[in-house]
Formats: structure tokens, sequence, C-alpha cells
């Protein structure tokens, strides 16, 4: 596994600044959160979008599947965690393309960004 484990502590955001807040209560913790499988993630509202709401575009409203960067050993009752390494999710909400412009670190329309949000060291 290479990347930091997603927790319900990380940060959720969406390209127009939507916010989805995962729970969960598993018993694999990183600095005292509780771990993330992509069943704790799919089917979340995204809360606070501020993409227009007007034809082509649409506002970001729920995580759909399918979720990808999950962990390859590292699991919670047989089911892998989510790694920020290949993280990967769509809202549902879609817009315009991404101009190339763009800075790299920002997702595309209708997708997920994940921040681990972890001040503890990794070891290798």
């Amino acid at each position: 596994m290479s990347g930091a484990v997603l927790t319900q502590a990380s940060t959720f955001t969406c390209q127009s600044k939507g916010i989805v807040s995962p729970t969960a209560a598993h018993r694999l913790t990183v600095a005292g959160a509780s771990a993330l499988t992509a069943a704790d993630v799919v089917g979340l509202d995204v809360t606070g979008c501020q993409k227009a709401e007007q034809a082509p575009m649409a506002r970001c409203k729920q995580v759909v599947p399918p979720v990808a960067g999950s962990a390859g050993r590292l699991t919670v009752d047989g089911v892998p965690v989510l790694t920020t390494t290949g993280f990967a999710a769509a809202t549902g909400g879609f817009g315009l393309p991404v101009p190339q412009s763009d800075p790299p670190e920002l997702p595309g329309p209708g997708k997920l960004r994940a921040v681990a949000n972890q001040n503890c060291l990794k070891g290798e």
C-alpha cells in the first residue's frame, strides 16, 4: 500500500467547493479517526456545491460508484480501506470541461478530491 489512509477526518471536496463528510465506526483507526472503505463514501450527499444549476451543468449531489483507490492488503473486516493513491470518486454532477490551465491537483467536473489530513509520520 502506498499513500495515506483516508479516514473520517479526511477532506473530500468537489471542484465547486462542495464537501462530503463521511462517518464510519471501524476498528481500524489512524490518528484516532476511523479508516474508510468505498461503502462509507458511496451514496453520501455533497453539500455546498456552488456549480450553476442550468443546462448543460448539474450540481454535485451524491457520491456515485465506483470509488477507486483501495489498499491492497490493509482491510477492515475483509474490505480494503481507501488511500490517497489512486483515489477517484464521481459525484453525479457534471459541467463544462476543465481548461488545461487549471492546476493539476483540481479534479474535473463531477469528481471528488481527497486529502488525508494526517499529521503523523508514515513508515516505509
